[in-house]
Parts: structure tokens; C-alpha cells; sequence
């Protein structure tokens, strides 16, 4: 009878632990599941009167343009982090490289990068003639190299026409 009793005891024991365990794992879930998932949005855009990147995407560019890269990311986890854009002409050349540290404070973070064309020497005389003379090069498909952290979330394309 004791024997029996003291397994009772340690059955219900057990089945106790057990539930604390799957409770414990409910309510780990629960906060897990709560938490918002992270993700980005990334386009071009043209600049306002105050050269800030407006939000209406746009996927073809003029020569003068100058051209945004916007990087929109929601839910990241709050710390710092480093961006780096590679922008890539239409021979796949890297044509520049923008980094820049920064760090995450809210949920939606907004970061941009921009890039302006500029003709060779000399092609200034004719540009009235031909707005792409000395820009040549530039016309075409380009495409940009976002990562963070040195590694790479996304890679967009735009084209370039005079």
C-alpha cells in the first residue's frame, strides 16, 4: 500500500512537471509568435525639392537624374549594423560603392543611398547637341548590391535612358 502510494505521488509529481514543462512551451511560443517578422522593401526614386528620396518607385532614369537607392526594413532587431550599396553599370563594372554605418532604433527603419551621372571632360560642348554625349557608358541596365553586414539581402535592377 506505502509502495502504492508513493507511486501515486511520483506519478502525480511527474504529471505536474510535465504540464509546467508544456506551459512553459506554450507561453515560449506565444512570445516567440508575437514577434513581428523582419522584412525589407527596396526600389528607386528620384529626389524631392529638398533631395530627399520620394516614395514612388520608379525603374528608368535619365542621364541628369539623380537616381535613390531606398532601403525600407520593418522589425529588425535593435542594434547596429553596417549598409553597403554597390552600384553596377551596364558592363557590370562597379561604378561606386556607398557604406555607412547605422543603427536600429524603431521598428521601421528608412535608409537611402543616391548616385548622379556625370559626362567625361569635354563632352559638356555637345551635351545641348545630345544629352547622353560623354554618358555613353552609362546607358542601360544597372544593377545594385544591397547588404548589411557584409552580406547581401538584395540585388534590384533600374535602366538608365537619355
Amino acid at each position: 500500500m506505502l509502495a502504492s502510494q508513493s507511486f501515486k505521488k511520483a506519478t502525480a509529481l511527474l504529471v505536474a512537471f510535465l504540464c509546467s514543462l508544456s506551459l512553459a512551451s506554450e507561453a515560449n511560443t506565444e512570445a516567440t509568435s508575437s514577434k513581428k517578422p523582419v522584412s525589407s522593401k527596396i526600389y528607386f526614386a528620384l529626389g524631392d525639392k529638398y533631395e530627399l528620396p520620394l516614395k514612388e518607385e520608379r525603374n528608368y532614369f535619365s542621364c541628369s537624374d539623380k537616381i535613390f537607392t531606398v532601403i525600407e526594413l520593418n522589425n529588425l532587431p535593435r542594434t547596429q549594423y553596417d549598409l553597403a550599396i554597390v552600384w553596377k553599370d551596364p558592363s557590370n563594372t562597379e561604378r561606386e560603392r556607398t557604406e555607412h554605418p547605422f543603427t536600429v532604433a524603431r521598428d521601421e527603419t528608412r535608409l537611402w543611398s543616391w548616385l548622379s551621372l556625370s559626362p567625361s571632360q569635354g563632352a559638356a560642348m555637345i551635351q545641348w547637341i545630345n544629352p547622353a554625349a560623354g554618358l555613353e557608358e552609362f546607358v542601360g541596365p544597372w544593377t545594385v548590391d544591397i547588404l548589411i553586414n557584409n552580406r547581401k539581402i538584395s540585388s534590384k535592377s533600374f535602366e538608365v535612358i537619355c
